[in-house]
């Protein structure tokens, strides 16, 4: 995939209004439909690669219905056919992140540690059963960010939860939209941020109580139902 810079993405990128500052920050600055036609500025060959991205939102990995092993069959297909390093990049965070509330979710319901594996030897999945006792799975080091996720979840607070997760996100495709300019890598990452912008100011804050479950099962899968 190149990075190097064209005419048409310097007329898309600069087409494109500032997101917000933080995903919280505001509403997304331009509707789905009006970013579907400035998308059209795309060359062929890349457009392909941004269709990709939207199908993956629209039968993401991550989706309620799916049990650890659909998820993981999923991966590793959309794996074979991305020619992309961020859409890649895309897929892997975002299953890992779904595999680790799912593995999460299991041992606050009293389960025995998850059977998967991500890949062959998966490191993850080695480090989750052998510290299924262990806060977190010991694995503060490399996902600081679940310790926030399972202090909100412990205390009920499912937005709070949810939030942590979104700003996960958030953070770490900020820095990546950092390092491109007039490039695809500048768009993915664009669609990306525009993404969680608009997941998360489509949910109702009043709303909040009356969600509880559903933003459960949209964050854990298969194990948000009662045992």
């Amino acid at each position: 995939m190149s990075v190097t810079p064209s005419r048409s993405y310097y007329m898309l990128v600069a087409s494109l209004p500032a997101l917000p500052v933080r995903f919280d920050g505001g509403r997304v600055p331009i509707s789905r439909a009006t970013l579907r036609e400035r998308l059209e500025l795309l060359e062929p060959e890349d457009a392909e690669v941004t269709a990709q991205v939207a199908q993956y939102f629209s039968r993401s990995p991550e989706s309620l219905d799916k049990t650890d092993e659909q998820v993981i069959a999923r991966y590793h297909e959309l794996m074979r056919t991305s020619r992309s390093d961020l859409v890649r990049h895309l897929i892997e965070t975002r299953t890992v992140s779904r595999l680790l509330l799912s593995a999460f979710r299991r041992h606050r319901a009293g389960l025995a540690p998850p059977t998967w594996e991500l890949r062959p030897a998966d490191p993850l999945a080695e480090q989750i059963r052998k510290h299924w006792s262990t806060p977190n799975f010991g694995l503060r080091g490399s996902y600081r960010w679940l310790e926030d996720f399972a202090k909100h979840y412990d205390a009920g607070d499912m937005v709070g939860a949810q939030r942590v997760i979104f700003e996960e996100r958030w953070n770490d495709w900020t820095k990546i939209a950092q390092r491109y300019t007039f490039t695809l890598e500048a768009v993915i990452a664009y669609l990306v941020r525009w993404e969680i912008v608009d997941r998360w100011t489509s949910q109702n804050a009043e709303a909040g109580k009356a969600r509880f479950h559903n933003l459960v099962e949209e964050t854990l899968g298969e194990y948000a139902k009662p045992v």
